[in-house]
């Protein structure tokens, strides 16, 4: 009698293992498997065991050499250069690039020693021009003659007047005098007037009515003098030694 399994009542397979026993041999039940939904049982007593279909085992052994083929094939494949130069190298590690850059600048330095010291250069140095002494020209200074120093004469004491009145002018107009001599202006007109020295002998002198200033003449000389606002009214003092 055939046993059904029963989950889905498809026939069961029964799997066996032969031994020898003796000069002969005997078939042992191992496990039944349904071919339609996988159900197993175990006939040796050590549980289920969920065992394959034998289709399965054969699908899964095709992949399996399948997929050794692919790997077979991408350890025969080169890795693709990107670099262009047709094989790929290592990177160069850190220490290597230091060591090549220290022999650069090595070199530099030595070239710079060797054509500092031992190559000519290509200009020649040129001798410093003698310089040219520059001519003195010496001056001759030009003597001027020296001021004549007229000695200053005491006062002699005698005044003389002159009156100053805007209406009838200065009286007298010039007067003639002698060195230390004091000459004295006095206003007679109603109106302040404002005495003048056209050689800055004395500064403005403003004279009200009846008012009067002097001055003493101690150099030899020809000296003016007008009313302010009206030059007109000028008169001359003159000065013998």
């Amino acid at each position: 009698m055939e046993d059904k399994c029963p989950k889905c009542g498809e026939t069961l397979i029964t799997r066996t293992i032969k031994k020898k026993i003796g000069p002969g041999s005997i078939e042992y039940p191992v496990a039944q498997t349904c071919p339609k939904c996988n159900w197993n049982k175990d006939l040796t007593g050590a549980g289920d065991v969920v065992a394959k279909p034998v289709m399965q085992d054969a699908d899964e052994a095709k992949k399996e050499k399948k997929e050794e083929k692919k790997v077979q094939i991408t350890s025969q494949v080169k890795p693709l250069d990107l670099t262009g130069t047709g094989t790929s190298k290592p990177a160069a590690s850190p220490s290597s690039i230091n060591s090549l850059i220290m022999i650069v600048l090595a070199i530099l330095v030595v070239g710079a020693i060797a054509w500092v010291f031992f190559v000519d250069p290509t200009e020649e140095k040129q001798d410093d021009p003698v310089a040219t002494p520059t001519p003195i020209i010496t001056s001759t200074p030009v003597l001027t003659p020296a001021a004549t120093v007229v000695p200053e004469v005491k006062a002699s004491g005698k005044q003389i007047s002159v009156r100053l009145e805007t209406n009838r002018g200065i009286n007298p107009k010039s007067v003639t005098i002698k060195a230390g001599d004091e000459v004295v202006w006095i206003n007679d007109g109603t109106y302040a007037v404002t005495l003048v020295s056209s050689d800055d002998l004395f500064e403005d002198k403003l004279l009200n009515n009846d008012k009067r200033t002097n001055y003493t003449f101690k150099t030899s000389g020809n000296f003016s003098f007008y009313l302010k606002n009206d030059k007109n009214l000028a008169g001359t003092i003159i000065v013998e030694t």
